[in-house]
């Protein structure tokens, strides 16, 4: 299920804001997966395969190196592309995702009843008028990172490929906001590797949860 695929959502005069706030990022993620992406990591053979249709090379690089060493963290054996049981590969890029922004939504006054423990009101409650701020999923010009494995056994006896597991990420940005952001954007990722999820997840990912901290 990628991201870009759900149900599109409009919401008619609503005011909508970034979702990007100070100290953290709203990122979405989705993931599926096979029943062998669940087996468990522990001595299985890797080996991340260098995108070459990624043309920033240097961004491509780093994303390769954190997914090796969270890998190694996990218990793989990074080897060969000729040995490997599973293969690894980032893509990444900028188009139209769904990603979080904020709806300002204007409650008229209220008032509710307060009831004791036997049920009976006993009083009144009430709100006045006010603005609440819900968090809705929006088609926005985003940035996006995929991160998938496949069985590369089955690669090397028939040229197929076979997906064991695929996530993919967004959040909203530019083109030219994707190498600012893949350190957000891996940190879904690298949390669900190889688990799947019934729904599009909003995580917020704050400044020291970056997958890393030193330029590429």
């Amino acid at each position: 299920m990628r991201i870009a695929d759900a149900a599109r959502f409009v919401f008619a005069g609503l005011a909508l804001s970034g979702c990007a706030s100070a100290g953290f990022h709203q990122v979405q993620f989705a993931g599926e997966g096979s029943a062998a992406s669940l087996a468990p990591s522990g001595g299985r053979t890797v080996h991340v395969v260098r995108n070459t249709e990624m043309k920033d090379t240097i961004l491509e690089a780093r994303i390769r190196s954190r997914l090796e060493s969270f890998l190694l963290e996990q218990g793989y054996v990074i080897t060969s592309a000729d040995t490997a049981q599973l293969y690894v590969l980032a893509t990444f890029g900028a188009g139209e995702r769904m990603v979080a922004s904020t709806a300002a939504v204007f409650r008229p006054a209220e008032a509710t009843p307060v009831r004791n423990r036997e049920g009976q009101v006993v009083g009144k409650r009430f709100n006045p008028d006010r603005m609440e701020y819900l968090r809705v999923p929006m088609l926005q010009n985003s940035v996006w990172l995929q991160v998938l494995s496949s069985d590369a056994r089955f690669y090397r006896q028939t040229g197929t490929i076979r997906n064991l597991w695929r996530g993919e990420s967004a959040m909203a940005g530019t083109p030219q906001s994707l190498a600012s952001s893949a350190k957000y954007l891996l940190v879904p990722a690298l949390k669900y590797f190889g688990r799947g999820t019934d729904e599009i997840l909003t995580l917020d990912v704050r400044d020291n949860d970056i997958a890393w901290r030193n330029a590429p």
